[in-house]
């Protein structure tokens, strides 16, 4: 008999906890772990909600528990792994499992009874593909790769294919041999138009019945018709971008973590900044599945991990064999010395009609949205800048507005002048892929010309359906940022030109030389995928640039002994993990001062427990990007070397951390960059 329930509530102040409330009667038949129920609380009886955790017949002497008022909703939302998971994700990430709860669920599960929702009225246009009967026969590498993994048996494994080498074949084997184990699979993909290509190539190949979608664009309809599927254990593949990995998929057997070295997968605000990968592991943990990640790039960390616990497995070779492209670098200082301003070399030009008179196609990459990078007033020098964030404001042709990217502050550009002087004498410098388009309709006027970045996508589904036009050759020229780096499976794709090589190797980041390697490496594997051999011509200004050379050789390996090199000389991942705080206030002062006192009793904790050789602080110091959203920012580098240890001992410190009202205090564990 159930006597007495656990239940999990957070309390404002005191965080998430755990207290013990009697069971009505009328309720013993009903109560179930992960249901929501309403319980009084404190003194004034405020009412809760709450989420049942457990149960059990004795309490401690003393205790004269309340009794729970009512279930909220019937239908339980999560198992008791499903909770352990949860538990494992705020316990990491330093948060309370509210917050997780609700990243992890809609968050209208928690506000209104799931009965009320209605059928979708919108139909995922990625469900109008129809299954192909196609007899896919794998290559000899991708078949000894395949036998590899299986014959192993790894926990994790990773496949390292160069770009074209069919990772994707190989995926969609294993996830055949685990379905027809009678369990289900969860497919990861960094960029919401990468899950949409995979789950119509998915449908193609296993139909449509058992496949479902979970990523921030869908409806809540949508979501919660899918969540209703993986509770009755319907679905039998689920695809998605990072948050699929909380998505109540039963009988889990395999994860697949596409393009795994993607910074997609890590969230970074708000709490939890949980990485979807670390996340998988441990879900793969708690319910014994295989987790699988595969990219042309991995990250510096899973590459590590991988070589060190013989679970690294090559694709060497293309698809039948097809030859890498050939790609250039075009000096773009040479091309101004012969007074060549365009925003493309003469080559990038030539190609280009070259390859689209003989009906091929075109990819041009530009790794930064809107119009230009900066604008400055001419009268007298300043560079305009978001009144509440550090950074530029950036012209975006479309709207004719000002907008910055980190507060979404948007100024009409009639509006906007000079806060230094009043000048209207404004001048936009540097290049986003809004110029890019302009520049190239007006280079090639009769070639049909679209962009793909995250300003052009108004409307839900509107990415498939350039994606779709791309691929039924009614594109010329697609312009784009990373979300078209990577994943397009395009064969008549011929040639790839790259504006700006140089724009991701100059963040003041130690992950810079990784990304711009990656991005690099990625796009040029766009071109030749077919019969015709590709060509990709990367724009430089910094042709010396090593790992630029590296990219152009596809040479990961080098990338990754030259990388690691500078990596364990300053004690960056994979030789420790990194926390980073970081501390805000309106007052800068009172943000340098929290920071500084913290900073000092973290030193003098560590020393006390002799750790303060193996768990490094750096810091503090103001943030590359010193304020956003008008509160100035300072951050703490810490540097872990002893893993699971170092971790708790940092945590626990964290915890006991008091700090004013108008300070916040942010724990990024494992971030994606220091900015």
């Amino acid at each position: 008999m159930k006597k007495y329930a656990s239940v999990l509530v957070d309390i404002n102040k005191l965080g998430t906890k755990t207290f013990s409330y009697l069971v009505p009667e009328k309720m013993k038949e009903n109560l179930k772990i992960g249901q929501a129920v309403s319980i009084p609380f404190g003194r004034r009886k405020e009412n809760l909600k709450a989420y049942i955790v457990g149960f059990t017949n004795y309490l401690e002497e003393g205790i004269k528990p309340k009794e729970i008022d009512e279930i909220l909703e019937l239908e339980p939302l999560f198992s008791l792994e499903y909770l352990n998971l949860l538990e494992w994700v705020a316990n990491y990430y330093c948060c309370d499992l509210q917050t997780v709860l609700n990243t992890a669920l809609p968050q209208k599960f928690f506000e209104k009874n799931v009965k009320k929702y209605r059928a979708p009225r919108i139909k995922n246009e990625v469900f109008n593909t129809g299954k192909k009967e196609e007899n896919i026969i794998l290559s000899p590498a991708q078949e000894e790769v395949y036998n590899q993994i299986k014959r192993i048996g790894a926990k994790t494994s990773l496949i390292h294919g160069i770009t074209g080498s069919g990772k994707t074949e190989i995926y969609f084997k294993l996830i055949q041999d685990t379905i027809n184990e009678g369990k289900n699979v969860i497919f990861l993909a960094p960029e919401i138009a990468l899950v949409s290509q995979l789950t119509m190539r998915s449908i193609e190949r296993f139909g449509k019945e058992s496949i479902a979608i979970w990523h921030s664009s869908i409806t809540e309809a949508q979501k919660y018709e899918t969540w209703k599927k993986l509770k009755n254990n319907e679905i039998k593949i689920l695809f998605g971008a990072r948050s699929a990995v909380f998505a109540p998929i039963q009988n889990l057997g395999l994860i697949i973590i596409d393009e795994e070295h993607d910074s997609g997968y890590k969230q970074t605000m708000p709490n939890p900044r949980y990485n979807a990968k670390d996340v998988a592991k441990k879900l793969c943990e708690l319910y014994d599945a295989k987790l699988v990640l595969g990219s042309a790039t991995p990250s510096i960390e899973s590459y590590y991990e991988a070589i060190n616990t013989n679970s690294l497995f090559k694709l060497k070779e293309r698809y039948n064999k097809a030859s890498l492209a050939d790609i250039s670098i075009i000096d773009m200082k040479t091309e101004r010395a012969e007074k060549n301003y365009s925003l493309f070399s003469k080559t990038l030009i030539q190609k280009t009609k070259e390859e689209v008179e003989k009906g091929r196609q075109v990819i041009y990459l530009i790794n930064r949205r809107g119009y230009s990078s900066y604008t400055q007033c001419m009268e007298c020098g300043e560079v305009i800048e978001c009144k509440k964030c550090a950074i530029p404001m950036i012209y975006h042709s479309q709207t004719n507005s000002y907008k910055c990217h980190w507060c979404s502050c948007e100024i009409e550009a009639s509006n906007l002048r000079c806060p230094k002087c009043n000048s209207s004498a404004l001048e936009h410098f540097g290049t986003g892929s809004q110029k890019v388009e302009i520049k190239a309709k007006e280079m090639f006027p009769s070639y049909r010309i679209e962009r793909l970045d995250s300003d052009s996508l108004s409307k839900k589904n509107e990415h498939i359906e350039i994606l779709k036009r791309f691929q039924n050759k009614e594109i010329d020229i697609l312009i784009g940022t990373q979300m078209i780096a990577k994943g397009l499976d395009n064969k008549n794709v011929t040639l790839v030109g790259v504006i700006n090589a140089d724009l991701s190797f100059n963040l003041p980041d130690y992950r810079s030389s990784e990304r711009g390697f990656s991005i690099l490496t990625q796009v040029a594997g766009r071109a030749g995928r077919g019969e015709n051999k590709g060509k990709v011509i990367f724009q430089t200004y910094s042709p010396q640039n090593l790992f630029l050379q590296n990219a152009q050789n596809q040479d990961y390996e080098t990338f990754f002994e030259n990388e690691t090199k500078t990596r364990e000389m300053f004690d960056y991942p994979p030789y420790s993990k990194i926390i980073r705080l970081i501390l805000s206030s309106k007052s800068e002062f009172k943000a340098q001062k929290a920071s500084s006192e913290i900073e000092l009793y973290l030193s003098e904790y560590l020393k006390k427990l002799s750790l303060d050789e193996t768990i490094l602080v750096l810091g503090p110091s103001p943030c590359v990007i010193n304020k956003i959203r008008d509160e100035f920012r300072y951050n703490i580098i810490i540097k872990n070397k002893i893993s699971t240890m170092g971790h708790r001992t940092i945590l626990r410190f964290i915890k006991s951390i008091k700090l004013p009202k108008d300070i916040k205090l942010a724990v990024d564990i494992d971030p994606n960059d220091i900015l």
